[in-house]
């Protein structure tokens, strides 16, 4: 039940109450001036004499008397049956000296006040109902906006307002829902950009550590690897020794395919040298060659021009999106889709495995990180999953319409 209904319930039946108060008191008063009336009557009516020695105009204007056996006044049938029998009873017309004492002059004039009371209480009664639904539905309305508002906050938009109300203590509550979600919105700005550090400084550790690997550790792998090589042509060697250094030499190419997919996973030189587009194609084969898993890839030919760092919010993205099929999907093929629509660059990474339901609701750390470098993107991501029907990962990147960049 509404707050309104209550309320008026509850008005309605004080309303009710009183009225009933008021109307039993009205009546035990009517009853009291009756009988007095009629008292002071059937004692005129005693100092009069017979009415059939008196005029007929002085007899027609007598009130509340009538001659004995005549008609009455008339005014009966305007008054209920029950109200008059309430005020002055079934009894109360006695016989004084040839005059019938009638109350019916007094009734009606009661009967007359208590609808005019009645009426002015229903009419106050109806402008009360009125004003309280007018208070009550701007209250209502007040707080579907806070409730609305706060389901936004609780969505993650943070940038609901409501405006100042007139009312002291609907402002107050206004009041304290801004500062709440200034106070959230400072905060979520604040983390926001303590993780796009975080994630800055990972994505530059990344790179240190693959550039030194690949300066020093990989000359070093290549140098042994040729060494191996050069004592195959040495005639100093005996069978034995030339095996060993041809499995020294194999082992060497090993290790550096390992090192290789290592540097690829640790920082995308080839985005550095052929741009996003390659890094994107060499990501999909070296997954599908480690995983085991086919990928489809669908992208357009040309990409809009990004910075470096968003070219590596991007790869990563990606990147996190295939791990996560390989690892928790269950799937047979993914499919890599990249094409730019007008004023948008959409992302498209689909799985037949099995599904989530509560994706991204139990989402780990890796889906955490996607969707904060959507957010360091200025993007829009939706996870679509269903138990046995796979996984749809959607990220749409807004671009600027003059320089197709990201906005």
């Amino acid at each position: 039940m509404t707050v309104y209904r209550k309320i008026s319930l509850l008005m309605l039946a004080v309303f009710l109450l009183i009225y009933l108060i008021g109307a039993l008191l009205y009546t035990q008063q009517a009853r009291h001036d009756v009988q007095r009336e009629l008292d002071g009557v059937a004692g005129l009516a005693q100092s009069l004499g017979n009415p059939a020695g008196l005029p007929g105009s002085a007899v027609s204007g007598m009130r509340h008397l009538t001659p004995a056996g005549g008609v009455g006044s008339g005014s009966e049938g305007e008054v209920p049956v029950w109200f008059s029998a309430l005020i002055a009873g079934e009894s109360s017309r006695p016989v004084v000296n040839g005059w019938q004492v009638d109350p019916a002059d007094e009734v009606e004039e009661i009967w007359e006040g208590f609808l005019l009371i009645s009426g002015a209480y229903a009419i106050g009664m109806g402008l009360c109902f009125l004003a309280l639904f007018v208070m009550v539905r701007r209250g209502v309305r007040t707080l579907a906006s806070l409730s609305e508002a706060m389901g936004a906050v609780s969505a993650g938009q943070l940038t609901s307002r409501l405006p100042r109300q007139g009312e002291q203590e609907l402002d107050a509550l206004v009041c304290r829902f801004n500062s709440m979600a200034d106070a959230l919105e400072s905060e979520q700005q604040t983390v926001g950009r303590l993780l796009n550090e975080l994630l800055q400084l990972q994505d530059r550790e990344r790179e240190h550590i693959a550039r030194v690997l690949h300066d020093d550790l990989g000359q070093y792998l290549t140098g042994i690897r040729a060494q191996a090589r050069s004592l195959l042509y040495d005639p100093d060697l005996g069978d034995r020794q030339k095996q060993q250094a041809r499995d020294l030499a194999e082992h060497c190419e090993t290790i550096q395919k390992h090192f290789r997919h290592l540097l690829q996973d640790l920082h995308p030189l080839v985005m550095e040298q052929l741009g996003l587009g390659s890094a994107i194609r060499h990501l999909a084969e070296q997954w599908q060659q480690l995983s085991g898993l086919e990928c489809r890839l669908a992208m357009d030919e040309r990409l809009p021009e990004f910075t470096g760092e968003q070219q590596t919010h991007l790869y990563r993205f990606l990147q996190e999106a295939l791990n996560n099929v390989s690892r928790h999907a269950n799937a047979s093929c993914a499919t890599l889709a990249v094409a730019r629509k007008d004023n948008e660059l959409s992302i498209e990474v689909r799985d037949d495995g099995v599904g989530n339901d509560q994706l991204p609701g139990n989402a780990g750390l890796g889906v955490r990180s996607m969707c904060e470098r959507a957010r360091c993107l200025g993007a829009e991501v939706r996870f679509l999953s269903r138990m046995g029907e796979g996984t749809r990962i959607r990220l749409a990147v807004p671009l600027s319409p003059n320089t197709g960049g990201v906005l």
